[in-house]
């Protein structure tokens, strides 16, 4: 917001990447607010504890993650690795054979990183929003907001347009939630919708 207030910005071209402990707050930033990204990139990262309970958040986001085979986060990065490829429809990844903790040096050079993320602008209104959050800080992305739940307990979204003015919703620990479809090209507010919650 601060930088928003001091340049021009393209809110459809806001990329995100840190490396170790910035990795950590890239991954944390990007699964806790997906819909201010238009990709993001982790290098050897060490994301806060939870963060992986967030991983269906990344179902809209581009992601590239780096590391060495020789860094001590090798294996966190591995299961990261699995849980991207699970939901995340455009996942890149990159290991450095015999690199420890300093891949960023690869990652970014020769500016490869800004090539990677050019390639990507923010979609506001995904045919399918999955997010996942415990935090009412931290309780809206894309078209859907989580309205009311009990803090401190996942509460679970999957909100799909399966055609035209039809959405079918799964929840989990989740008591209320609000669909902001203004805008949404599956949406037409003139005619009919049907929803599908829980079957």
């Amino acid at each position: 917001d601060d930088i928003k207030c001091r340049f021009s910005v393209d809110e459809d071209r806001i990329y995100l990447t840190g490396l170790s402990m910035g990795g950590g707050g890239t991954t944390w930033l990007g699964l806790t607010r997906p819909d201010i990204w238009a990709a993001i990139a982790p290098c050897c990262p060490a994301p806060p504890d939870g963060t992986i309970d967030l991983a269906d958040n990344a179902c809209n986001l581009p992601v590239h993650l780096f590391v060495g085979d020789k860094d001590f986060l090798y294996k966190t990065a591995l299961e990261w690795k699995a849980k991207y490829e699970a939901v995340t429809p455009r996942f890149d990844y990159i290991e450095y054979p015999g690199i420890g903790h300093n891949s960023w040096e690869y990652a970014y050079k020769d500016g490869f990183i800004f090539e990677w993320f050019s390639q990507f602008t923010r979609d506001l209104f995904p045919q399918q929003v999955k997010f996942t959050t415990k935090w009412f800080q931290y309780n809206k992305a894309y078209w859907v907001k989580l309205d009311n739940f009990s803090p401190g307990t996942l509460a679970k979204i999957d909100a799909k347009f399966t055609s035209p003015n039809t959405i079918e919703i799964t929840t989990g620990n989740l008591d209320a939630f609000t669909l902001n479809l203004s805008g949404h090209p599956m949406f037409n507010p003139a005619q009919k919708a049907t929803v599908k919650l829980d079957g």
